[in-house]
């Protein structure tokens, strides 16, 4: 029986640590696991791949009941980076190779679980998220979304920017900007966030176009005109109400449910 949210995120995730609260209020601790990445070079590992490809894991982790693959019911992966603590002695060819090895390892194991982990590691092949600018750009301008064009958040440029009602893209112009930021989470089937009835529909398709159930639209106001800045796969989700939205995904998934 699948009893077991997993959470993987680093003791500095403060949006992970509310995501495992509201998680245990709702469940029970016994029917949630967080654990840290640094641990998983730690644990004992059984990995095993048959010749179609079929993966089964049953990770032991120091102090902690074994989890197995059958009784996950979602997954919340939040890794940012895999240490490999036991090697820090080693050559750095030998602390290489070894967190190349810890990488697959774990990116199997989580390809293993399919559509329960968050993000589909099957079909983004990284172990951290990655959704570069030139990847969302044109998704989300087929969308309808009033994207930026890269230049105008240079660091070294102070130029602001105009929309393009037409073509969604922006174009550089004189005069101060307000980069103040606002959010849009788009959590399965919801979606949220100050923005969310003005755009919210439209970050919606974005996110089906690429694929990612969980993704935060950010957004800047510049010249008195709204532009999409960036979409991030890990969302800080330090807002009560994104932690919640996360849940309810997870817990959809948990239910066999794609939202």
């Amino acid at each position: 029986m699948k009893t077991a949210f997993v959470v993987l995120a680093h003791a500095t995730d403060s949006g992970a640590e509310s995501v495992v609260r509201s998680l245990v209020e709702r469940h029970g601790f016994g029917a949630v696991r967080l654990v840290r990445p640094e641990t998983l070079s730690a644990a004992s590992w059984s990995h095993r791949v048959t010749s179609t490809g079929r993966a089964s894991t049953r990770i032991t982790l120091p102090g902690s009941e074994p989890l197995e693959d059958a009784r996950v019911a979602a997954v919340l992966n939040r890794i940012r980076y895999l240490p490999v603590p036991r090697f820090h002695r080693a050559s750095a060819k030998d602390r290489d190779y070894a967190g190349a090895e810890m990488q697959a390892l774990v990116a199997s194991w989580l390809a293993g679980l399919g559509k329960r982990v968050v993000h589909v590691v099957r079909e983004h092949p990284w172990l951290t998220p990655m959704l570069p600018f030139q990847h969302w750009a044109h998704p989300a301008a087929a969308c309808g979304l009033p994207v930026a064009t890269r230049a105008a958040f240079s660091s070294s440029s102070r130029a602001s920017q105009r929309v393009d009602s037409d073509s969604h893209t922006t174009t550089a112009g004189p005069g101060p900007t307000d980069n103040t930021a606002t959010t849009i989470l788009v959590a399965g089937n919801r979606v949220d966030g100050q923005l969310a009835g003005t755009f919210g529909q439209r970050c919606l398709r974005t996110a089906r176009l690429l694929g990612f159930p969980l993704l935060e639209f950010q957004f800047a106001t510049q010249e008195g005109r709204t532009v999409l800045t960036h979409v991030e796969p890990m969302p800080s989700l330090l807002e009560p109400w994104a932690a919640s939205l996360t849940i309810d995904l997870l817990e959809a998934i948990a239910a066999g449910s794609p939202s």
